[in-house]
């Protein structure tokens, strides 16, 4: 396929050229397809974790909503309830990883806990999907 001195005859050079083309069409349709699911299956979507934080202390995040976990109180039956969040600022900021760990296998949903050492400063994950 090569002619002397390492140059593609015209022969290779288009077959290289027809594989490049195919193999980007391959991936195209595979992301389209992924797009396209992602916009009907919420399983799909991931979000980014915050880089920086508006919390804290540790906090429980779902990243397949993009929503920190928060608490509000039910006046029907007194009792206070969790409820998402978008804001880190309104989530429940736990003194300790455990605490998170506890409340993160109490709703049962993806989660990952977030540790802010302080507020506007870095964040960092601290925990593999719950």
């Amino acid at each position: 396929m090569s002619a002397p001195g390492g140059r593609f005859t015209h022969r290779g050079y288009d077959d290289m050229e027809q594989r490049k083309r195919h193999d980007g069409f391959e991936r195209w349709a595979a992301g389209a397809t992924a797009r396209q699911a992602g916009r009907d299956d919420a399983r799909w979507r991931v979000f980014r974790a915050p880089e920086q934080a508006d919390f804290h202390g540790f906090v429980v995040w779902c990243y397949t909503q993009g929503v920190f976990l928060g608490q509000e109180f039910d006046r029907r039956t007194d009792t206070v309830t969790h409820c998402y969040v978008r804001n880190g600022a309104w989530a429940v900021q736990f003194d300790s990883f455990s605490e998170a760990c506890e409340r993160a296998f109490d709703i049962h949903a993806p989660t990952l806990i977030l540790y802010a050492p302080e507020r506007n400063g870095s964040v960092f994950i601290t925990s593999t999907e719950q």
